[in-house]
C-alpha cells in the first residue's frame, strides 16, 4: 500500500533538518521517498494522498519510560494486581492520540505473554523492560496487598531478556512520590501525592513541628506524631533502603543482561544512581531528573551522569494540566537550556501526563531549545539508547519503517494523523483500527 503526505514541511528526526515543503512517500510500511515537492503529482498510483495542509510531518514519537500500558503487575510502589484492560487500552489510545508510536513498559514484572497480548489488542507497539531480579522483586514485596506469585515471581530476567525484553526498568521506583498509594492503603482512605511528600520531607528533616502541620493538612488530627513517623518510615525509609539496594544491584546486572537499566532519580536516591553511573557508562539512563530536583540539583546530577557517559531523561510530567506532582517546568526547562537533556518521555504522573508535543511546544516557544533538537529527543535518540526498542525507527529518511505522524504548523501538540508501520491509525483524533 502507497501512502503519500504532502502540502507539508518535514522534521526528520536528526536534531536539525527541517525540509519546507517537502513530501513523504511511503510503500508497504516503508519511506520510500522525500520528494521536495508540496505536491506530488500523478497520485493516481496512491492508495491514500493525507494532506498535511501546511503543517509539519515527523517520526512518530519513542517513549522509553511508560507505566499502565500492559498485562501484569505494575511496578514498586504501584498496586501488584495490575489494571483493568480497559485502563490499559485507554492509557494506550491517549499515547496514540499524543502522537506516540512506540512505548516502552517500565512496569518490568509483568511476563512475555501478558506483552504479546496487549499488542495484539492495540496498534501502539509496546516493548517491556524486566524486573525479574532478586533486589528489584525484594523492593516489590515491601509494599501493602498482593505480592508477586507464581511465574511473576519465578521468571528470570535471563528469561526475560531471552524473550524479548530491551531494558531493566524502572529500577528504584520505590523512591518516590511520598509513597502515595502505600499511605493511601494504610490510611484507607486518599491523600493527595503533595500531602504524602510534605509529610515525608518534615520527617526526613526531623521536623515535628512541620510533620504536625504536615499532618493538619492531610486531614491526619486523629492520628498520634508517634503512629505517623511509624507510617512514613515503613512506607517511605525502608522501601528507599530497598530501592537503593535495587539499583547498585543494576552494576552486576546490566553488563551481564547486555541491556540498558533506567533507573528512578531524585535527591533522595542520588547518591546509589550516581555509583551505578561511574559503573555502567552508556548503560545507565536517569529517569525523570527533572524530577522533584531544583535547577542546580537536577543541571549538576545530569553533567555528572552524562560525563559518565550515561543519558539523561527529561518527563513532559502534568506541569501544564493536573500539576499535582511538578507544578512549573522550570527544572525541565533549565535542563535543555543546559544541552543535558538526552531523551524526553512521559513517565505516567498518576495518569495525568502532558503530551511530549505539548512540553516540546512550551520549551520551543520559550527559546530553550530548536524544534528540530527537541523532536530529535523524542524520536531518534530514544531509539538509540534502548536498542532493540524501535529497530529502523524514529527517523523521516527511506527505508526507514513509515511510523509517522502530521501535526500542526502553529501548535505542535495537535496531532491530526498517526501511521504506524504505513497504516493510517488516527484520522483528525479519531483512532481508526
Amino acid at each position: 500500500m502507497r501512502i503519500d503526505i504532502v502540502n507539508g514541511n518535514v522534521v526528520t528526526g536528526d536534531g536539525e533538518s527541517y525540509l519546507e515543503d517537502t513530501s513523504v512517500i511511503t510503500q508497504d510500511g516503508l519511506i520510500t521517498d522525500l520528494p521536495k515537492i508540496r505536491h506530488v503529482p500523478y497520485r493516481i498510483y496512491s492508495h491514500r494522498v493525507l494532506d498535511a495542509q501546511g503543517g509539519l510531518i515527523m517520526p512518530g514519537l519513542i517513549n522509553i519510560h511508560a507505566h499502565v500500558v500492559s498485562f501484569g503487575p505494575l511496578c514498586p510502589g504501584l498496586p501488584r494486581d495490575g489494571a483493568p484492560k480497559e485502563r490499559i487500552l485507554a492509557n494506550l489510545d491517549n499515547h496514540l492520540l499524543q502522537g506516540t508510536t512506540t512505548v516502552l513498559s517500565l512496569d518490568g514484572f509483568n511476563l512475555p505473554f501478558e506483552n504479546d497480548a496487549i499488542n495484539k489488542l492495540h496498534p501502539v507497539n509496546v516493548k517491556k523492560a524486566t524486573l525479574h531480579t532478586p533486589k528489584n522483586i525484594a523492593s516489590g514485596d515491601m509494599g501493602v496487598g498482593k505480592r508477586l506469585e507464581g511465574n511473576h515471581r519465578r521468571f528470570t530476567a535471563e528469561e526475560d531478556v531471552a524473550s524479548g525484553a530491551v531494558a531493566m526498568g524502572e529500577v528504584g521506583s520505590r523512591a518516590t512520590t511520598g509513597a502515595t498509594y502505600e499511605k493511601n492503603v494504610r490510611l484507607e482512605r486518599p491523600i493527595s501525592t503533595s500531602e504524602a511528600l510534605a509529610l515525608d520531607d518534615a520527617y526526613a528533616a526531623g521536623d515535628d513541628v512541620a510533620l504536625v502541620s504536615a499532618m493538619k493538612n492531610a486531614g491526619m488530627d486523629d492520628m498520634t506524631l508517634d503512629n505517623v513517623k511509624k507510617l512514613v518510615k515503613e512506607t517511605s525509609v525502608d522501601t528507599l533502603q530497598a530501592a537503593v539496594e535495587a539499583i547498585l544491584e543494576t552494576i552486576e546486572y546490566a553488563p551481564r543482561l547486555g541491556v540498558p537499566a533506567l533507573v528512578h532519580a531524585e535527591p533522595p536516591s542520588f547518591d546509589p544512581l550516581r555509583e551505578a553511573a561511574r559503573e555502567l557508562g552508556s548503560r545507565l539512563v536517569a529517569l525523570h531528573v527533572n524530577h522533584r530536583a531544583t535547577v542546580d540539583q537536577a543541571v549538576g546530577l545530569a553533567k555528572e551522569v552524562r560525563g559518565y557517559g550515561g543519558f539523561v531523561e527529561v518527563i513532559s510530567a502534568d506541569h501544564f494540566g493536573a500539576g499535582q506532582l511538578e507544578p512549573g517546568p522550570e527544572t525541565a526547562f533549565a535542563m535543555m537550556a543546559e544541552g543535558v537533556v538526552d531523551v524526553l518521555s512521559t513517565d505516567y504522573s498518576g495518569g495525568y501526563h502532558d503530551a511530549v508535543l505539548l512540553l516540546i511546544k512550551k520549551a520551543v516557544e520559550a527559546n530553550v531549545i530548536s524544534l528540530p533538537q527537541a523532536v530529535r529527543l523524542a524520536t531518534s535518540s530514544p531509539g538509540s539508547i534502548v536498542p532493540g526498542l524501535a529497530p529502523d525507527k524514529g527517523l523521516i529518511e527511506p527505508g526507514k519503517v513509515a511510523d509517522i505522524i502530521v501535526v500542526d504548523k502553529d501548535d505542535i501538540s495537535h496531532v491530526r494523523h498517526v501511521i504506524i508501520g504505513g497504516r493510517i491509525v488516527d484520522e483528525d483524533g479519531r483512532i481508526v483500527v
